[in-house]
């Protein structure tokens, strides 16, 4: 049996997860979650924390049976009206989330009805920092989880689970023979960012491939409602997992210098 254990794989079988199994996130796991933050504030510079236990934060949605048995989140915390620190807490926080998926747990990008006051207070904030959104984790209610079913059927359940954008709309901006002639590994991180979370399931973001640089470019899609730096930098995320490696300049419009 193949062990799937990479992000590629993680980008492929993720979905949202609305309902949680109410027993607590294992103390070992926890800390594993815990490690692996603190490496992604240091390569970022955000300040993204652990909260567990606390339902009081979707206490709203878990009595409308919007979420069920939401307890645990991922606090995405950096520095107050920073656009790039905005796009880095989606990057780095895509990314935590499929190291979580990876631990066979289930979350969820919450953008509606949670509690800030509730969230705000568990966590640590100095005056200079702000909570921009909160990622809801746990077990799946269904125990549908990675690594206890069959991997093939996850990346069925994901297909099944929400339609996406299609190649050519998420390069919409490309001529259709530049589309054609781009490289695998840009065909493949556009595929990657098309199974990437987005608020209201927007997918706002738009990718080229620049044949004169080699480049690919990022651009926010201004024909969608809501578009926002944290989106831009989750579809940055998945597009670089996809792509096999390279590195991303931030901002809109930015590039991504293929390694």
């Amino acid at each position: 049996m193949t062990e799937h254990t990479q992000l590629i794989d993680a980008v492929n079988v993720r979905i949202t997860t609305r309902e949680y199994d109410p027993k607590p996130i294992d103390p070992d796991l926890a800390r594993q979650l815990g490690s692996t933050l603190n490496a992604l504030n240091t390569l970022s510079g955000l300040d993204m924390q652990l909260v567990l236990g606390k339902p009081d934060a979707f206490a709203t949605d878990n009595a409308s049976g919007h979420l069920a048995n939401a307890a645990n989140y991922l606090a995405l915390v950096g520095p107050k009206d920073d656009q790039e620190s905005l796009e880095k807490a989606g990057f780095y926080g895509e990314r935590m989330v499929l190291a979580a998926t990876l631990y066979g747990l289930g979350t969820g990008w919450v953008s509606g009805s949670w509690d800030r006051q509730a969230a705000e207070r568990h966590c640590r904030i100095t005056p200079s920092q702000s909570l921009y959104l909160v990622v809801t984790i746990g077990y799946p209610a269904d125990q549908v989880g990675y690594g206890n079913q069959d991997f093939d059927k996850l990346c069925q359940r994901q297909s099944e689970h929400r339609t996406s954008k299609s190649y050519e709309e998420l390069t919409s901006a490309m001529s259709a023979q530049d589309r054609q002639d781009a490289p695998e590994w840009f065909k493949a991180g556009v595929a990657a960012a098309a199974k990437a979370p987005s608020a209201m399931n927007g997918q706002p973001v738009l990718f080229a491939w620049d044949k004169d640089t080699g480049d690919a470019i990022a651009t926010l899609d201004p024909s969608v409602s809501y578009r926002s730096a944290v989106d831009l930098g989750i579809a940055k995320m998945n597009f670089q997992i996809g792509a096999g490696g390279g590195t991303w300049t931030w901002g809109d419009g930015g590039r991504f210098i293929r390694s």
